[in-house]
């Protein structure tokens, strides 16, 4: 997690500081006992403790420097602090306090820039595990809505997923609530260091079931040569109950041993029952994963082709991601002395470790081959869906345009047949409305045709059937 540089000296801290101090006194006093005597020629100004470093025998006209002291938080141990010996071989006196005198100046020249470079890691690691947060809902309501993605090992990611979502979700609360709130870490509550806890709980359970994913590959390929199913419940235990117990006896530890304000110090060794087990977990799933490609290689080059290009893909994913997650655990004793390299990998080194989740849902859920057929298919299901609606629709508003049309013109037709049977005036008065009105109403004309061709086979039809019968009654008679 990001640790402000905050000046914030409460009763823990400035034990912490003073016992540094008396540590290096003790040293600096076996030192001086220990070293032989100067024996070059000249005046010299003598070894001598300073109240914060040893300083060496330095002949006379000369600067003595060394690295700045780590007791404060504005203090870079990268910089230089000096001592100047003068001609009279006496140690420099500052001229207000006619006092001997080392500059530690350089040590906190810029702590106003490693302050600003703070904050801005601070609002890289809330803005880091947003997006983490964001894309690994998004891949968990994909692995969920598609059931054809249901299977074992999108089960595992299933899990993967929570934890990480779990963990980013509660480094946004502690860098919330407690690296960026000096009077609450002041009062040491003890809500801040139960936070501590299941922060650190959830950071061994993303490691962990990093862990489960390399061994359900190493068992699937490698152990029961490509079994679909294997008892889930290990893994569950393995991914969520195993962290409790590092967690717990570093939660033990610390609050026997280094009680510090709301656990929030880095400067003990404490933290490697926890970080421990990680690197542990980390180096067993590069081995598997190592004799996972092994085999792979060697067995299934011309034999379950099909099979074996599913599976390396999946091995690939989870090769790329275990050094990459892990890389703070492995580098961090390197990193560089020197302020510009120190806050290049500082940079770099949040970067990694915050955005975790962001990486981890793009690799194995949205460059997922399976995952990309499933969307192709749900968006290609529901374009064909659209497309059909939009039609029936179309369809529907001319089908009753057509229907109101032929409705209405009978109605019209047959009021003009009433007033050629009751108006005065005759038929050729009603005649002529009806003929006036066909000219305005294209689709009036069309059907007084079809109703004269109705009336006109009708008639036929009458004058058969009177035939039909008057023959009938001549054969009769």
């Amino acid at each position: 997690f990001l640790t402000l540089n905050i000046c914030c000296l409460n009763t823990t801290f400035e034990q912490l500081v003073r016992k540094k101090i008396l540590d290096s006194q003790y040293k600096c006093f076996e030192k001086i006992n220990r070293d032989p005597p100067y024996n070059k020629s000249g005046p010299y100004c003598s070894r001598n403790w300073d109240g914060w470093l040893c300083w060496d025998d330095t002949p006379a006209g000369t600067s003595a420097s060394q690295n700045c002291p780590n007791y404060f938080d504005d203090f870079d141990p990268t910089e230089k602090a000096t001592k100047f010996c003068g001609e009279d071989g006496q140690w420099f006196r500052h001229p207000e306090t006619n006092r001997t005198w080392s500059n530690y100046t350089p040590c906190n020249a810029h702590t106003k820039e490693k302050l600003a470079s703070a904050y801005i890691l601070f609002y890289m690691a809330i803005v880091g595990h947003a997006l983490s947060i964001v894309s690994l809902l998004i891949s968990l309501a994909i692995f969920f809505y598609f059931r054809s993605l249901s299977c074992q090992r999108i089960t595992l990611h299933k899990n993967l997923f929570c934890s990480y979502v779990l963990n980013s979700a509660l480094t946004i609360i502690y860098l919330v609530a407690v690296v960026d709130n000096p009077e609450l870490v002041d009062r040491n509550p003890v809500g801040c260091k139960v936070l501590h806890f299941f922060h650190m709980y959830m950071l061994g359970c993303n490691y962990f079931w990093m862990l489960c994913e390399g061994i359900y590959l190493h068992t699937l390929i490698v152990v029961a040569v490509f079994a679909e199913e294997q008892h889930l419940h290990w893994y569950y235990l393995l991914g969520w109950g195993f962290p409790l117990v590092p967690v717990s006896i570093h939660a033990v530890a610390r609050k026997k041993y280094f009680d510090d304000n709301c656990w929030m110090s880095v400067e003990t060794h404490l933290l490697y029952a926890v970080h421990g087990p990680i690197v542990a977990a980390l180096l067993v799933n590069l081995l598997f994963l190592l004799n996972i490609i092994r085999v792979l290689v060697t067995k299934l080059r011309d034999t379950h082709r099909a099979e074996s290009n599913m599976y390396m893909k999946a091995v690939r994913a989870t090769l790329i991601l275990v050094p990459l997650l892990g890389i703070q655990f492995v580098i961090i004793p390197w990193r560089p002395e020197n302020r510009l390299a120190g806050e290049v990998y500082e940079y770099i080194m949040h970067i990694l470790m915050h955005h975790q989740g962001l990486l981890v849902a793009t690799i194995f859920c949205f460059f997922n081959g399976e995952v990309q057929a499933a969307l192709k298919r749900q968006w290609m299901q529901y374009k064909t869906q659209w497309g059909q609606r939009r039609k029936d629709h179309c369809s529907m508003r001319s089908t009753s345009y057509t229907a109101t049309s032929i409705t209405e013109v009978p109605a019209f037709m047959y009021h003009h047949d009433c007033n050629n049977e009751h108006l005065n005036g005759g038929r050729n008065r009603a005649t002529g409305n009806v003929q006036s009105e066909q000219k305005s109403n294209p689709f009036g004309r069309r059907l007084s045709v079809v109703e004269s061709q109705r009336r006109s086979l009708a008639g036929r039809a009458a004058q058969e059937d009177d035939t039909g019968l008057h023959t009938d009654s001549s054969s009769r008679l």
